[in-house]
């Protein structure tokens, strides 16, 4: 089956795909984010960083249109985020599902197309592009094994497939890496470089060693937003994190010890 490279999406990098301003939310009486101004240029690899507790995961919400903003403009490729939802992709932390449940890699990446899905069952061209985007996160041979059977940075590779199905412009990750060996993230990583350039990437970590393998330059977010090009100084770094408590961001370090912190408005 021949491939077809996802540059044929002709994205122009002069073309705004993530457009922010002014923008604020809270929780109830509990503001999480205010004043948020950025742009996201298409063909961009954005890194969003920062505390726990810091809004990146509700700006994530908020781009996917799970969350309103409560002042301020937020535009995805021109339009609300609601009704760009089908152009994009997400790929979530992890995945909770039943290892009992007879599921396989080719049926995790057809999920993608669920919004294609046609009278009990999916098209030859949705089969196709479901194929197509397992070969791109080179997962094509395993398209039968059961979901259970995979490794967890085999899940995390099938579950990009599943986003890469729908065919995005715009690619959000949500700490892609964060419950994956040390010994395969190398992988992983290499598979998130070959898409770089050919859509918007914007994906949230705590790593800054990906940082500045994926990353064309840095948001961080801590209730008020700030660019940062890269690569990050160590002045920067203590910056972004003065004051709260220290997140470990030397790669061994953070696999060897877990990266389970989890915060409900982050």
């Amino acid at each position: 089956m021949a491939l077809v490279p996802l540059s044929r999406y002709h994205l122009g990098v002069s073309d705004v795909a993530i457009q922010c301003c002014d923008l604020s939310f809270a929780y109830t009486n509990s503001l999480v984010l205010e004043e948020v101004d950025f742009q996201v240029s298409q063909g961009e690899s954005l890194c969003v960083i920062g505390p726990n507790g810091g809004g990146k995961s509700t700006l994530l919400k908020l781009l996917l249109g799970l969350l309103s903003p409560q002042g301020g403009k937020l535009e995805i490729l021109g339009k609300s985020p609601s009704k760009a939802r089908r152009r994009l992709g997400y790929v979530p932390q992890a995945m909770r599902f039943d290892p009992l449940y007879p599921i396989t890699a080719i049926d995790i990446a057809l999920m993608g197309r669920l919004d294609r899905l046609g009278i009990g069952r999916f098209s030859k061209a949705c089969r196709e592009r479901a194929l197509e985007a397992l070969a791109q996160v080179e997962m094509a041979d395993l398209a039968q094994r059961p979901f259970s059977a995979l490794s967890g940075g085999q899940r995390q590779r099938v579950m990009i497939a599943r986003a890469l199905a729908c065919e995005p412009e715009i690619l959000l990750l949500d700490e892609p890496t964060a419950n994956i060996d040390l010994s395969i993230e190398a992988q992983f990583i290499d598979v998130l470089q070959k898409l770089r350039g050919q859509m918007t990437i914007l994906l949230v970590t705590h790593d800054l060693d990906i940082v500045s393998e994926i990353g064309d330059s840095t948001l961080c977010v801590n209730r008020r937003v700030h660019r940062h090009e890269l690569p990050l100084s160590g002045g920067v770094i203590r910056e972004i994190y003065s004051g709260t408590r220290r997140i470990e961001h030397d790669r061994e370090t953070r696999h060897s010890q877990g990266d389970h912190s989890s915060c409900s408005h982050d």
